[in-house]
């Protein structure tokens, strides 16, 4: 066993980043008092498709006003379960974190669980996004990233992993580079020191990466979810941020795809490892201390047991799992899985149960189907919803 800690650092941290680390982004300041408002707090990473969701879900329900509320995915359930957000959806990177934070706690005065049920709905890869005018763009490849990004005169961003997935990854991403590569200094090189540590444990081949409640890093800019790396990545602040590369494409930024075994779109790390996580060494929450486990990219929702209008938060997921849903996705850049599958198939309601393919999430496993990236659906290919028993074929873009 060994434990390696990243250099520490004395410089302040700029009191701005702690702000950022809470911002929140809304497509709505003001609800209409004559319409039925549906709130949907999710991950930032989601704020395009389900905006475009919002407007198609608007158009077929004039009497619904959907508010969309952008968060890091760890701060998306913070609202509903410690600071009294009373969502009628909640859509997450993780779909880990439902489980891990909602089952075991209960609504107060109540002893209901905030949820008891999880739907895995779509997946993503984590890469490096940039611009043609970040330093040293015009040489970076995939054979040189590491030596790139930990050149002095370049700023690197991250999301922070105390409040967003995007950020747990990519430290999860930096240590995997480690194995791969078989360099031991990647993940200090590239993110440098932080001050506390965070530490790198090392016990019978499996991996633990402890953040400390106070996170001030020397040489990379934190930002609490992973769009809101966007505007430094945009402005050259930062030259190059850790991101889902359908985030990257969203926004219409350089990317640069990491190895299978690194970008978590698949199994692919378990070459290199089958224990690696990430732990918050502090209580920061009221009822878990989270640890997460690396597996591959997949995004999970719930409708909150405490939603105040759950026949519309019905509707509305099955507008998102429906034709007009995916191929909102799939415009947007956002891979979908497919079929969707959940976790407690007896619990889910029963309107969403046509549009399942069986089994559970399989939380450990490959992500096996998706389309997005490297797939696309079109109307010929005889894509039939809901049906269990039909796999949607793929045509190759």
């Amino acid at each position: 066993m060994f434990m390696r800690r990243i250099p520490t650092t004395h410089l302040l941290y700029p009191i701005l980043a702690m702000i950022l680390a809470g911002a929140v982004i809304v497509t709505s300041c003001t609800s209409n008092p004559d319409k039925v408002t549906l709130r949907v707090i999710n991950a930032g990473s989601l704020m395009v498709p389900f905006t475009a969701l919002e407007e198609e879900f608007e158009s077929i329900h004039p009497d619904v006003d959907v508010q969309i509320e952008g968060h890091g995915s760890i701060q998306v359930i913070r609202q509903v379960t410690e600071l009294g957000a009373e969502a009628d959806v909640v859509a997450v990177a993780d779909h880990s974190l439902i489980p891990m934070m909602m089952y075991d706690l209960s609504i107060p005065d109540t002893q209901t669980p905030y949820a008891h049920w999880c739907l895995s709905f779509a997946t993503n890869r984590l890469g490096v996004a940039y611009t043609q005018r970040s330093e040293h763009a015009q040489e970076l490849s995939l054979d040189n990233w590491v030596e790139v990004l930990s050149r002095p005169d370049v700023k690197v961003g991250i999301s922070d992993p105390r409040f967003d997935s995007c950020g747990y990854r990519a430290l999860m991403s930096c240590q995997l580079a480690e194995l791969y590569y078989g360099e031991d200094s990647v993940f200090e090189s590239v993110l440098g020191g932080f001050s506390p540590p965070i530490t790198v444990t090392e016990q019978n081949g499996g991996y633990t990466i402890s953040i400390p409640q106070v996170l001030k890093p020397e040489r990379i800019a934190l930002r609490g979810s992973s769009v809101a790396l966007l505007a430094t990545v945009e402005s050259g602040d930062v030259d190059y941020a850790f991101m889902y590369e359908s985030v990257a494409e969203q926004h219409g930024l350089e990317f640069l795809r990491l190895p299978d075994e690194i970008d978590l779109y698949t199994d692919g790390y378990l070459s290199l490892t089958a224990d690696l996580s990430v732990e918050l060494s502090y209580q920061r929450f009221a009822s878990v201390t989270p640890k997460f486990a690396c597996q591959p990219i997949v995004y999970g929702l719930t409708i909150p047991n405490n939603a105040p209008h759950r026949e519309l938060a019905l509707q509305f997921v099955e507008f998102l799992l429906g034709p007009e849903g995916q191929e909102i996705l799939l415009r947007e850049s956002q891979p979908a899985l497919i079929p969707p599958e959940v976790d407690a198939p007896e619990d889910v309601p029963d309107e969403i149960k046509p549009y399942l393919g069986g089994g559970d999430s399989g939380i450990n496993g490959p992500v096996t189907m998706s389309h997005g990236f490297d797939q696309t659906l079109t109307k010929d290919d005889d894509w039939h919803y809901p049906s269990a028993s039909n796999e949607p074929k793929r045509g190759k873009i």
